[in-house]
């Protein structure tokens, strides 16, 4: 059994990445045209064209047109690479998690350090306004 993996590129930023592994990913059935088209639903854009005056914001990336076939083609995988795949994106999703968390922490840091030089910077002046 072989598994499709669709894969959506952002043409704006350059990204890639593949549909589901990003919990804005949205897949749905065009009723004008009865295809699949992909929205972001964070920023809802998408792969779907409105009007020749606005492009679409994402397109499908898979495999090549070449001779035999002149479309650009979904890439099938079977059940070990599909899970060579969830691993090596659980991986980076960790990866990313520990670098925002330690992100966070050294502004949480920052912001105390900061905080605690403005109090004391502050002079009591018990009432007198030094000029």
């Amino acid at each position: 059994m072989f598994f499709p993996i669709i894969k959506v590129k952002d043409k704006r930023l350059g990204y890639d990445h593949i549909v589901g592994t990003n919990s804005h990913d949205l897949l749905y059935v065009d009723e004008e045209t009865g295809g699949i088209q992909y929205l972001n639903l964070q920023c809802m854009a998408g792969t779907k064209v409105y009007s020749k005056e606005k492009d679409n914001d994402y397109q499908f990336i898979g495999n090549q047109p070449d001779e035999c076939m002149p479309y650009v083609t979904i890439e099938y995988v079977n059940f070990e690479e599909l899970i060579d795949m969830a691993v090596k994106n659980m991986h980076e999703q960790t990866e990313a998690k520990i670098k925002m968390d330690q992100m966070i922490k050294k502004y949480v840091e920052e912001r105390e350090k900061c905080q605690d030089k403005l109090e004391n910077s502050i002079q009591d002046t018990s009432g007198i306004l030094p000029f």
